[in-house]
C-alpha cells in the first residue's frame, strides 16, 4: 500500500496526508502479523512434531558407529553437544 502511494505521488497524483498516514499505520500493523503467520507455518513444533503429511516424527535410529562418534572427545562433553536434538524421521504408517 505504501508503494502504491509512493508511485502515485511520483506520477503527480495528489495523495491527502491522512491517506498517506493511514497507509503507513496499516503497513506497520499488518506487516509483522503476516510475517509472523508465515513463519509460524514453516516451523516444526517441538511438543508434537509432524511432517507435512501429518505423520508423527520420531528420532532416527542410530547405528553403533554413530553412537561411538556422537560424544566427540572422550569424556569431553560440550554444552553444544548436550543441547543438540536427534534427527527426526517420519514414523512408519500404522
Amino acid at each position: 500500500m505504501g508503494l502504491i502511494v509512493a508511485v502515485l505521488g511520483r506520477y503527480g497524483v495528489a495523495i491527502p496526508d491522512d491517506i498517506r498516514d493511514a497507509s503507513v499505520e496499516v503497513i506497520a500493523i499488518v506487516g509483522p502479523l503476516v510475517a509472523a503467520y508465515w513463519a509460524r507455518r514453516h516451523v516444526t513444533p517441538t511438543a508434537d512434531p509432524r511432517d507435512a503429511d501429518g505423520r508423527p516424527l520420531v528420532p532416527a535410529p542410530t547405528t553403533a558407529s554413530q553412537d561411538a562418534t556422537a560424544g566427540g572427545d572422550e569424556g569431553g562433553e560440550t554444552p553444544e553437544s548436550e543441547a543438540e536434538t536427534p534427527d527426526l524421521v517420519a514414523a512408519p504408517p500404522a
